[in-house]
């Protein structure tokens, strides 16, 4: 039996192999392969992909880890590892960086790294500038994604009478293969010049760059102690100098001041862009902004095929997205006080879906704030989507009142619910309750809870949208997943 099953064709194992299962099953770690050929097979499918998480662990205990996993680390080519404050809450923290060098130096094969890591703390002056050396080393590294955190916020440490620390390092070096760089900055403070610099320098040297994804999460950038607004040009200016222009394929901000001059300035880097996420930028200009960077794609004659914004009324925004036909995955998701329009809702449903209604694959819209664009249910807006016959996702949130809810009228998503019939293609349908309590437009969250002694109207809400789909799913041979509640895609690690 063993022998025949060694025997079977490389493409017949691989398919077998890709429903064993994953995870930390003690069976599954004591594996046993019966020759090197299936040892080969095996690990560079199921190993191919790992996290590695300082929760719980003793740093002493991963020197058996590694001499444990030398053969494993062989097969990673995906390398996901966190060492953030709410990991490493036990014993001393300063070894973590050392740790991680010693993985990405075994890794030889490593071509995805995401590092979960806090930036201040007992690491020691060169911790960091080690595992950065490393990186720029690896020589099939071309994804390198950073979310970086900090033990104490500014606030409290203004509280403990302290001046909020900005004295970050991260020492990032060059990599010359690097097609795709993220960082998340999880921070109450701006990313202090000397890593802003540090951004750009990476991106100088990268020519190879495809991706770049800068994401300030949370709102951080709308507290006190956070600094000025972190500017486009702080991270590109230094580009300018490139003999060469690179050839960015995705560009993805937020809470970053992306103005159209410097949009402009840079433009020779984005002639290639094909998917472009604009998003919290926190400039008082914002639709301005975004209305000049339509503009100037507009009159470049440069197409995007992946679009998510968050302001929109300015005219460009709709002129662009209906002017040509290719987009296959758009996201509108209306955060300014003047999006919040019937006109620009005639002007999406009766020109930009029409528009691309051959090639959208995943379309979002509306976002949770009590807008219109929360309460579209007419059959002839709705006939736009049912159109767009190549959709395999479709997110819209619903704004129901609690008059409804109590009234079990269902109005408002039950068009939305008769649309996802028509669509052939569908595999997934979103339809979450937009929130009651009052939430502001600049930060997307709930700013004034209800009074003591009334009622949370939400959770009445929630439970009267769930039921209302699972009605309406009561009986029928559905062949798309439908969820009165807002999952984002994401991408699941093996642990």
């Amino acid at each position: 039996m063993g022998s025949s099953f060694n025997e079977l064709p490389r493409e017949i194992l691989e398919r077998i192999l890709g429903y064993l299962p994953r995870g930390r099953d003690s069976k599954f770690c004591d594996l046993r392969l019966i020759s090197k050929r299936l040892d080969i097979i095996v690990g560079a499918i199921i190993f191919a992909k790992i996290s590695y998480s300082a929760f719980g662990r003793d740093p002493r205990d991963t020197e058996d880890d590694l001499v444990r996993m030398t053969t494993v680390l062989q097969n990673v080519k995906n390398l996901c590892f966190m060492t953030t404050k709410s990991q490493v809450f036990l014993g001393d923290p300063a070894p973590w960086p050392g740790i991680v060098d010693a993985f990405t130096q075994n890794t030889v094969n490593l071509t995805n790294l995401e590092w979960f890591h806090t930036l201040d703390g007992d690491y020691g002056p060169k911790s960091i500038e080690k595992v950065t050396h490393s990186l720029s080393s690896l020589p099939n590294l071309r994804e390198l994604s950073l979310r970086l955190d900090s033990f104490a916020s500014a606030e409290l440490q203004v509280m403990q009478g302290k001046q909020p620390d900005i004295s970050f390092e991260l020492h990032l070096e060059p990599i010359s293969n690097l097609r795709s760089l993220a960082i998340d900055w999880n921070m109450d403070r701006r990313p202090p010049p000397n890593i802003l610099a540090q951004i750009s320098g990476v991106l100088t040297r990268s020519p190879g760059l495809e991706e770049l994804k800068i994401v300030i999460p949370h709102a951080y950038h709308l507290g006190e102690h956070y600094g000025p607004q972190v500017t486009f040009g702080e991270i590109f200016d230094a580009t300018s100098s490139l003999p060469t222009s690179m050839k960015l394929i995705s560009l993805e901000t937020r809470a970053v001041v992306v103005d159209g001059s410097t949009f402009r300035r840079h433009l020779r880097h984005f002639r290639h862009l094909s998917a472009l996420r604009i998003r919290h930028d926190p400039s008082p200009s914002a639709g301005q902004n975004i209305g000049e960077v339509f503009q100037v794609l507009a009159s470049e004659r440069i197409e995007l095929r992946n679009v998510h914004i968050d302001v929109i009324h300015h005219p460009n925004v709709f002129d662009y997205l209906s002017s040509y036909s290719g987009i296959q995955e758009l996201s509108l998701k209306p955060g300014h006080p003047l999006d919040d329009s019937s006109a620009l809702i005639r002007r999406c449903f009766e020109l930009v879906l029409p528009a691309q209604s051959s090639s959208l694959t995943s379309l979002r819209i509306g976002g949770n704030l009590r807008t219109q664009w929360s309460r579209v249910n007419t059959e002839e807006y709705l006939a736009a989507v049912a159109e767009c016959k190549l959709l395999k996702y479709l997110c819209c949130w619903i704004w129901v009142t609690y008059a409804e809810a109590e009234s079990r009228n269902s109005a408002v998503v039950d068009p939305w619910l008769e649309v996802v019939l028509r669509l052939p293609n569908l595999q997934r349908f979103n339809c979450p309750p937009v929130v009651l309590k009052k939430r502001s437009f600049a930060r997307y969250e709930v700013i004034e809870e209800p009074p003591p002694g009334e009622r949370d109207p939400d959770p009445d809400v929630r439970y009267f949208l769930e039921k209302a789909v699972f009605d309406f799913k009561w009986g029928k041979q559905m062949q798309c997943r439908v969820d009165a509640r807002y999952r984002e895609k994401s991408c699941v690690l093996l642990v």
